[in-house]
C-alpha cells in the first residue's frame, strides 16, 4: 500500500463519501442505510482508507459485548482494488478488536463474490453456509489472540 494512504476512524464529516462508496458496490454490499452509518461513526465503528484527503476505502463493524466483533461491510473503491488496502482495513480492525479484549472477528458475506477468497487469504476460517434471503451466505471467523 502506497505511503500516501491512511487508515483513520471515520468522522462525521466522511459520511456522505462513506455512503457513495457503499452506493457505488450496492451488488456485493447490499443496501447500507446512511443512518447506521452516522452511528457507527458515533461510536467510532467505522475505520476509512483516504488518499490525499480522498476516502477511498471503509470497513464498518462493531464491538459487541459478547467479546465478538462484527464486520457488517469493507469496500475498497474499484481503481484501488489489489493494493493492499482492504488488507490494511482488516488488520486495522483485527489489531484494535484484540486491544480491546475481543477474541473473534467474524463476518457473513454472499457465497458467489470474490471477496470469499480475500477473507481467506487473510487467514479467516469459513465456519457455516446459511440459506440467505436472496443467496447462500458464507460465514468467516477469525479467532483473536489474548
Amino acid at each position: 500500500m502506497g505511503s500516501d494512504i491512511r487508515v483513520r476512524k471515520a468522522k462525521t464529516e466522511d459520511l456522505d463519501a462513506v455512503k457513495s462508496l457503499a452506493d457505488a458496490n450496492r451488488i456485493a454490499l447490499g443496501f447500507v442505510l446512511r443512518p447506521s452509518l452516522a452511528v457507527s461513526i458515533q461510536k467510532g465503528w467505522l475505520l476509512v482508507a483516504e488518499r490525499n484527503g480522498r476516502i477511498i476505502g471503509f470497513i464498518h463493524y462493531r464491538h459487541r459485548k459478547d467479546a465478538q466483533t462484527t464486520v457488517y461491510q469493507i469496500c475498497v473503491d474499484q481503481p484501488w482494488r489489489g493494493q493492499g488496502i482492504g488488507r490494511t482495513l482488516m488488520q486495522t480492525l483485527l489489531n484494535e478488536s484484540a486491544s480491546m479484549g475481543q477474541t473473534a472477528v467474524r463476518l457473513k458475506t454472499p457465497a458467489d463474490i470474490p471477496a470469499n477468497r480475500f477473507y481467506k487469504a487473510l487467514g479467516f476460517q469459513l465456519i457455516n453456509t446459511e440459506p440467505g434471503r436472496f443467496r447462500p451466505v458464507n460465514v468467516w471467523e477469525i479467532r483473536l489472540e489474548k
